[in-house]
This record gives C-alpha cells, structure tokens and sequence, in this order.
C-alpha cells in the first residue's frame, strides 16, 4: 500500500503488515514518532486515511475497501 503523509513523505507499506486497520495504524504511528508537533496527534488517532479520490476510509471500512 503506498502512503503519502501530511508532510509529504512517501512510504510502500506490504500488503500483510497493513491489509487490517489495526496494522496500518501500527505503521502510521511508528511513522510518526519522532515527528515535531503533528507526531503527537498521530499517537492519539487523530488523522484520516484517504483513498486515491481523496475520499476518507473509515477504520471499519478499512478491511473492505483497501485493494493490494
């Protein structure tokens, strides 16, 4: 899965360590950590993930919606 954060990095997560919700909030979180000011919000769950649309995936959508 590729990812673009909100500050611009780039990152490809494999398939197996984020097809659920729990382990794409595992990587996004460990993305974060040592990021200035918008890391702690992060931690606490506060961000949404968006789809190539731009359209925002719910965490009990995840599982049905997101595609290798």
């Amino acid at each position: 899965i590729k990812l673009k954060d909100a500050v611009g990095r780039k990152f490809s997560f494999p398939w197996h360590l984020c097809n659920t919700w729990k382990g794409m909030e595992r990587l996004i979180k460990q993305a974060f950590l040592h990021v200035n000011v918008i890391g702690e919000h992060v931690q606490q769950g506060h961000y949404d993930l968006t789809g190539p649309e731009g359209e925002i995936i719910l965490p009990q959508d995840w599982e049905s919606t997101i595609q290798p």
